[in-house]
């Protein structure tokens, strides 16, 4: 058949609940505040359309229509997030319609070649994610988004199990930079020692405009039966090096290597199979994204981290993962290295320790840091500090288990247990006060981040048409660590989280 068309897409909606998270709020103020978000709906369309012409041409779409909050509260003091799950469409969503992906593919005797708006990806997604796969808990959110001309070949034949691949990027969008600008209102809490009839003011404050240019180089071993999208046999290295300034004129210059394997076998009686995965990064270079009276000449960049998953899994039947993961941490913010590993907030794990208690508290230190109250002249790259949901200064282990107690529902279990790997500062607590503490004003050697359990139970009905119905729901629970402490000494309390998930898939 000459040409091929297909309109692949999905629908999701998704109602949270959670009990009030207490953050730090702007310093000297008596008066606790909380992220202000109890419960909300988020709903959203992905398309994914695509045509082919033989075997040799091809172009390929990827699009979020409608991505937003349509029901409940609106997150406070934490805008500089890029998932501030605002009730307002968020700025970094690109509007009613975020074009994820466009681009054309064409495939030749000597190799595939593919050029326009792609997604970017590379192996288990701690620092390249994609953004488009689904996690065993939570759904998948952000994704790095570029501009690309790329070439992938067999040197040794189509047969050859060895991959070359080249690429030239214009960022348009990840966790470091965004193309496009944005003007966010920043919310400020009540001034210092304000009385209870204040009145909170807001300010704004443009993001983006940031020129991120990427030169990669990849080369890899895949299993020969694989195709050129398989990753269950691949074991390869990806290099990085990145040009980046933004609208004022700081600039960000940086190599990152990756090293990635995963390998899969059956087992003895041939059943199941068994698989292991390992991806290990490391960034260094120099930038002034962060420049400050400290540092005048901005900070060398020296991080590393990586993450492994271990399993074993019988189709239709179960799936057990054990995944523990590391992320450099930094106790010394300003001594003029940033030390500080941030995964790409892609890569889920669990459903509150890293994604909601760690993205909020660093996202409302970037609010504060954004307030010319409190620190005269805001610093640079405040929108740098949210984790936005990312693992980051932390060790993990992650296991998780999904079992199929029918042909159309499973019940998958999960568990996150975490430490600091340095101390728990908070930059902005302590460059305003002169000594380190945590984000919560407490003490930062406590580096026991907690115990998350999670519960999950999906399933899935094939309609009339091929329309499947997917729904379920997941809850979590957490006991936080001694890291969350106060400086009074009180703990963070419990918290909880729910979600009921409903959608269709076609």
């Amino acid at each position: 058949m000459l040409f091929r068309a297909s309109i692949n897409g999905e629908w999701q909606i998704r109602a949270w609940f959670n009990n009030e998270l207490t953050l730090p709020t702007t310093p000297g103020q008596r008066t606790p505040s909380t992220l202000n978000q109890t419960h909300y709906a988020e709903q959203w369309f992905r398309l994914r359309p695509w045509l082919t012409v033989g075997d040799v041409f091809a172009v390929r779409a990827n699009l979020d229509v409608t991505r937003a909050i349509i029901l409940g509260e609106s997150t406070r003091q934490v805008e500089l997030s890029r998932d501030s799950r605002s009730t307002d469409l968020s700025p970094f969503s690109h509007g009613i319609v975020d074009l994820r992906a466009l681009y054309v593919e064409w495939t030749s005797r000597i190799g595939v070649l593919r050029a326009g708006h792609q997604q970017s990806h590379w192996g288990l997604g701690i620092v390249a994610n994609d953004g488009d796969r689904a996690p065993v808990f939570g759904d998948y959110r952000n994704g790095d988004i570029v501009e690309r001309i790329a070439f992938a070949t067999r040197p040794g034949g189509a047969r050859s199990p060895l991959v070359l691949a080249l690429a030239g990027d214009l960022v348009f969008r990840d966790r470091l930079a965004s193309l496009a600008l944005y003007d966010v209102p920043i919310e400020l809490g009540p001034p210092p020692l304000a009385s209870a009839t204040s009145v909170e003011q807001s300010t704004r404050r443009t993001l983006g405009g940031d020129w991120g240019w990427q030169a990669v180089l990849s080369a890899f071993y895949q299993d020969p039966a694989c195709r050129d999208q398989c990753e269950r046999k691949r074991v390869g290295a990806y290099a990085v090096y990145r040009g980046q300034t933004n609208r004022i004129g700081d600039a960000l210059m940086a190599g990152f290597a990756d090293v990635f394997a995963r390998w899969e076998w059956p087992s003895p009686d041939g059943t199941a199979k068994v698989f292991a995965a390992v991806e290990l990064a490391l960034a260094a270079g120099h930038t002034t994204f962060v420049r400050n009276a400290f540092q005048p000449n901005g900070h060398d960049v020296f991080q590393h981290g990586g993450a492994a998953q271990l399993g074993v899994e019988r189709e239709g039947a179960f799936r057990v993962v054990l995944e523990g993961g590391y992320a450099s941490g930094d106790a010394q913010p300003q001594d003029g290295v940033q030390q500080r590993f941030t995964f790409n907030p892609a890569h889920r794990v669990g459903l509150i320790l890293f994604p909601e208690v760690l993205a909020w508290h660093t996202a409302r230190s970037a609010s504060i840091s954004a307030d010319p109250r409190v620190v005269g002249q805001p610093p640079r790259g405040a929108e740098l500090l949210p984790s936005s949901g990312a693992v980051t200064n932390a060790a993990y282990f992650y296991p998780t288990a999904t079992v199929n107690v029918t042909r159309w529902m499973d019940v998958r279990a999960g568990a996150v247990i975490a430490v600091s790997t340095s101390d728990f500062v908070d930059p902005v607590r302590s460059t305003i006060f002169g000594i380190a503490q945590n984000y919560r004003g407490g003490n930062p050697l406590a580096r026991d981040l907690g115990l998350e359990l999670d519960l999950g139970l999906h399933g899935r009905n094939t309609l009339p048409g091929g329309v499947k119905l997917v729904w379920g729901a997941q809850g979590a629970v957490m006991f936080p660590g001694r890291a969350w402490d106060d400086g009074a000494g009180q703990p963070l309390p419990t918290r909880y989280l729910g979600v009921v998930r409903l959608g269709a898939e076609y």
